[in-house]
């Protein structure tokens, strides 16, 4: 994981929805102001000898119309390291919160960002950040949380970037509230805020912090203040309230040739309403890790209001965990819930969130969640059940778009405990109340609507027509439709926020089933330019970055931009059977390598392994200075590993046209013998020596202080996997899941890891969704296919390995195909006739069996781990060596990140074979941490007597060399 700098950590701050203002709450409860959530923590570099990123200037501008709200952060950044740093921060936005744009200063000028599909801009800030070009990338990550990434923030200079955030105002008692946290142990260079309030008198608005004699003025359209200070330190909280205008908000706005509408009202006065008294609860808590973040005391305080008030009922307790876990029993009687409240606040929290408790559940009247909705492991939500679900959220990091859905889906509601009081928000749980249940008109289409707080509703759509009505219908408890009608006329419209908030809106009606709807949120956010799960915004440097990955520019760079595309698309582009072409003729050079009789006697001299040369072929990698300890980690880590069964005589192997096998020879006896090391840390120390049942109580109190160290928990699951108590080592090790939304570097080291543990079922649906953050990459389909042969799906890991073989990759991946080649061969072999091959080249076809066979994977990009070879002979097949004397091979070397590098040998000569790593260096601009290397090591590899054993270790410095193990081989 990228550790980074304490402006992130201030930029969270300054996005000041994200962690000061309350949300909408549903329902239609007034909102009750939250107390405000404490600071987030300073993050710092791991590297103790740097210094933290400086805020030297802020700059807030915020528009309103109705309850809307716009604000636009300007943040200038200096850097005071004399190191350029790449810099990434993750921050979540509260419901109703929407990123509506972002750019980035360059030589000067503001480059507006462009949205893009969110797995090409991942793909393009990656690769332009490898040429030391500028890029800034934004994108969402699960529920309402995003992610900033930066480069390059140079050396003793400043940078400036700008991100405008759209959102819902909380309401309390009339009034509309916008609060700003501010970095109030900043002393700021210079610091400015403006607010216009449209439709909104001086008179009607106030400042109640952070603006020192600053007083409202009339102005256009409505109220505005300004406040400008130099050298100035601001207050801890900016807030402004203003009343609501009492008629109706309407905005009509032209854009791309349609005329999108959004409207604010009174609710109609529905009647219907009703007690809602269930005598079996089924109580669901979220246990995982996230679920220590909630405010529990607020969850505590409703579930007391909730029972007082219900007097009698029975509970059944679950827990939400990697693995549903009963909680218990307990009767209320008279409001008494002292038992049940004993037994959640002796809940743990530890683990993934897995969903899968609320589609077993017992029969009961009504179901309580308490969770953030942040389903990890896997990332889906169940289906509906037969009782009505009421979802609560008491985190600052939710996804309650899903949360609402799985309520309103069962006949429910959800309530934000972060935007509404306790005690109402039991009332709301105790009483049914109508609902929205459609919209409608003849003129005007793709409408969407929401009940908001104060008793008020918003609705958006399409004109078809010069003026519209729109029906909108209310469902009551008793299953009665009242019509609510909301008249659309432009003539009395304001301008502005319509065409955005439409898009908000529908997107957010659309994100609970994201499968479902990717693709029309991916076409949204980049039409809108929103930033969704399945869109980001980019800004690049230079116009042939765009042209490069076909990204559509700024207005500024269209011109040249078109011309360099033209330029591009005559051009001859790399095609895929010219492609394919060159894998047949390297393949081919392969069979002929392994047709070969290589000799096993002593070379005529000692064969002296070469040493690293001190400058590689162009884009190699240089050796990085110094290696930074990780943040909260281990300096090292015992490996992981696990034996695999042997493949048996059940899986035929192929005839010779199709895939061969290894001949009538058997493969030599051989065995592996993995390195054993032991994690130096006190943790590791201390979970060894505790006593029998207590090792996981141990682990329980030293959690804290590694909270965003992948080496802790990757330690403390091998001990317990040690000690034999293999459903607690999982849950330890699912907690890779919690820790860095959508991180593909973490979430394969958790599938390797449930892979090694013969979880291979666990490991695919995390490989899976690897595969849809980073499908640019290989080895998500390479990963994801031998995770699938695992569990035995031959077909699905053929196809995917397929992909790997036939389609183009960048040139940092070498000889990825090959060695996808090799597995698919071994597979299809093993299989037999279950798969069909027609769909592959028959020159593609053909099993190359293997004495002996080791391939090593790393985590870390843009970081070269060199796999070494040392046979019998004394002989180091390496990069620089990458052939012996005995027929020993080894793939070309990956000096750009993530591996495999492959070793190969066909006949092994008796004795022993020395497996290493080295760290050769890394080029990245973030500061990081150690780097997880995984290796496979394969005896009679394609054959029936295939073995494997696996093992994970660690890497912390560059020049480190560590033994993986050794295979010795037995005399035929």
């Amino acid at each position: 994981m990228n550790v980074v700098c304490k402006f992130l950590a201030l930029l969270a701050l300054l996005l000041a929805p994200a962690f000061a203002t309350a949300a909408t709450p549903h329902g239609g409860e007034p909102a009750i102001a939250p107390p405000l959530p404490p600071a987030p923590p300073v993050v710092r570099l791991s590297d103790r000898s740097a210094q933290p990123i400086r805020l030297a200037s802020l700059k807030v501008e915020t528009r309103t119309a109705g309850q809307i709200a716009r604000s636009t952060v300007e943040l200038a950044l200096r850097n005071p390291n004399a190191r350029v740093l790449e810099g990434e921060l993750q921050f979540p936005l509260l419901d109703g919160q929407q990123v509506t744009a972002f750019a980035l200063d360059i030589d000067g000028k503001w480059r507006p960002a462009v949205a893009v599909e969110k797995t090409v801009g991942q793909q393009v800030f990656e690769d332009v950040t490898r040429n030391r070009v500028d890029p800034a990338l934004l994108e969402a990550t699960q529920g309402n949380n995003f992610k900033l990434r930066i480069y390059p923030l140079p050396p003793g200079g400043t940078r400036r970037v700008q991100i405008v955030i759209s959102e819902r105002l909380a309401i309390d008692k009339g009034r509309a509230h916008l609060r700003l946290a501010m970095p109030a142990a900043e002393r700021l260079e210079q610091f400015s805020f403006a607010a216009q309030l449209a439709g909104v008198a001086p008179k009607q608005a106030r400042v109640l912090a952070g603006l020192p004699a600053a007083a409202w003025r009339g102005g256009d359209g409505g109220a505005q203040i300004d406040f400008t200070r130099t050298d100035y330190r601001p207050q801890a909280l900016l807030e402004i309230a203003f009343e609501l205008p009492s008629k109706a908000l309407l905005a009509v706005e032209e854009f791309d040739g349609s005329r999108y509408f959004y409207a604010e009202l009174p609710q109609a006065d529905v009647r219907g309403a009703e007690a809602f008294r269930p005598r079996n609860i089924s109580l669901l808590w979220d246990a995982s890790g996230s679920g220590a973040a909630r405010q529990h005391g607020r969850e505590f305080a409703l579930l007391d209001a909730y029972f007082k008030t219900l007097g009698e009922a029975q509970v059944e307790l679950a827990l939400l965990r990697d693995q549903p876990e009963a909680g218990g029993s307990f009767a209320i009687r008279g409001g008494d819930w002292a038992a049940l409240r004993a037994a959640l606040e002796r809940v743990v929290y530890d683990g993934a969130t897995n969903a899968a408790a609320l589609a077993s559940q017992p029969p009961a009247a009504a179901v309580l969640l308490f969770s953030d909705g942040l389903f990890n492991y896997p990332d889906a939500s169940p289906p509906a059940g037969a009782a009505p679900l009421f979802a609560i959220s008491a985190a600052p990091s939710a996804d309650l778009p899903r949360l609402s859905h799985l309520a309103e889906a069962s006949g429910g509601s959800a309530v934000d405990l972060l935007s509404i009081a306790p005690e109402r928000a039991a009332a709301q749980l105790l009483a049914r109340q109508a609902r929205l249940d459609g919209a409608q008109s003849n003129s005007a289409h793709d409408i969407v609507a929401e009940r908001l707080s104060d008793g008020r509703v918003a609705v958006a759509g399409v004109l078809d027509a010069a003026a519209a009505e729109v029906d909108l219908y209310w469902k009551t408890p008793a299953g009665a439709r009242q019509k609510q009608t909301v008249a659309i006329d432009p003539a009395r419209a304001a301008n502005g926020f319509a065409a955005q908030r439409w898009a908000a809106m529908r997107v957010a009606a659309l994100e609970p089933e994201y499968t479902v709807n990717q693709a029309e949120i991916r076409r949204l956010g980049k039409r809108f330019s929103l930033v969704t799960r399945a869109s980001s915004l980019i800004v690049l440097d230079r116009v042939e970055d765009y042209v490069r990955y076909d990204i559509e520019p700024p207005q500024e760079l269209r011109a040249e931009f078109d011309r360099l595309r033209a330029q591009s698309r005559a051009a001859a582009a790399r095609d895929r059977s010219a492609h394919l072409e060159q894998i047949v003729q390297r393949f081919k050079e392969k069979q002929a390598w392994w047709q070969r009789d290589f000799p096993k006697d002593s070379p005529p001299a000692p064969a002296v392994a070469k040493e690293k040369v001190e400058a590689r072929a162009a884009g190699a990698v240089a050796p990085a200075a110094a290696r930074p300890a990780p943040l909260a980690a281990a300096p090292s880590m015992a490996p992981s590993e696990v034996l695999s069964a042997p493949a048996t005589a059940r899986m035929a192997l192929r005839d010779e046209s199709k895939a061969q096998p290894a001949g009538n020879a058997a493969p030599p006896a051989a065995r592996i013998e993995l390195k054993k090391w032991q994690p130096d840390a006190p943790y590791a120390a201390r979970m060894r020596n505790a006593a029998a049942g207590d090792t996981y109580r141990v682990y329980l109190d030293e959690r804290p202080g590694y909270l965003n160290s992948t080496a802790f928990f990757l330690d403390a699951a091998d001990i317990l996997f040690e000690r034999k108590e293999a459903p607690l080592a999982l849950r330890v090790l699912s907690n890779l899941a919690e820790m860095n939304l959508e991180n593909r570097h973490i979430l394969r080291i958790l599938a390797y890891r449930l892979n090694q543990a013969g979880r291979a079922d666990l490991a695919v649906p995390v490989l899976e969704k690897v595969l849809r953050l980073a499908p640019d990459e290989p080895q998500s389909y390479r990963d994801l296919a031998l995770a699938q042969a695992e569990i035995g799906e031959p077909r699905k890991a053929i196809d995917l390995l397929h992909e790997v073989v036939t389609r183009p990759w960048h040139g940092r991946f070498p000889d990825i195909e090959l060695i996808a080649l090799a597995e698919l061969n071994a597979i299809a072999a093993r299989a037999g006739d279950k798969v069909s091959l027609t769909n592959i080249d028959p020159r593609l076809i053909a099993n190359l069996p293997l004495d002996l066979r080791v391939v090593l994977s790393w985590d870390a990009d843009n970081t070269d781990i060199d796999l070494w070879v040392t046979d019998p002979n004394g002989e180091k097949v390496f990069y620089a060596h990458p052939a012996s004397y005995q027929g020993g091979r080894i793939s070309r070397d990956f000096t750009g990140g993530y591996g495999p590098e492959e070793f190969s040998l066909k006949l092994a000569k008796p004795g022993r074979y020395l497996i290493q790593a080295n760290f050769y260096g890394n080029r990245q601009q973030v500061v990081s941490g150690a780097t997880t290397l995984m290796a496979n090591l394969y005896t009679g590899f394609g054959s029936a007597a295939e073995q494997r054993r696996a093992i994970t270790l660690r890497l912390t410095s560059t020049g480190e060399v560590v033994s993986v193990g050794e295979i010795v081989v037995e005399p035929h």
